[in-house]
């Protein structure tokens, strides 16, 4: 945890604290995936600003290494289905539809798991 000490003009001094840098890796893949960025956003000038004020330790991951991130934040998750699957008693059924906004070019995907 961090402590700070205002030390006016939008500055602060750190006390203490701790830094992981595998956690702040995945939590910017997280927000690539929430948001829908490109894997290129690492490679902004603005954002590569951005953090470098924000946490100057942070390296920030190439497009492949926050690629594989991604992918295992996906194998984790698809992990957590599965299990969360196999402890339904009865059948699973899994239906799609797709569809189109009327203000919009994008398709959308929707899935529907049944526990009856």
């Amino acid at each position: 945890m961090l402590f700070s000490k205002v030390l006016g003009r939008g500055k602060k001094e750190l006390a203490c604290g701790s830094y992981n840098e595998e956690n702040a890796r995945r939590e910017l893949a997280l927000m690539i995936i929430l948001h829908e960025y490109p894997l290129s956003i690492v490679d902004h000038i603005g954002f590569i600003r951005f953090v470098a004020a924000i946490q100057p330790l942070f390296q920030l991951p190439s497009r492949n290494t926050i690629k594989k991130e991604i992918l295992d934040i996906y194998a984790d998750e698809k992990q957590v289905v599965m299990k969360l699957i196999d402890t339904n008693e009865g059948r699973v059924a899994i239906t799609s539809d797709m569809w189109t906004a009327s203000n919009q070019k994008k398709g959308y995907m929707a899935h529907y798991i049944d526990g009856n």
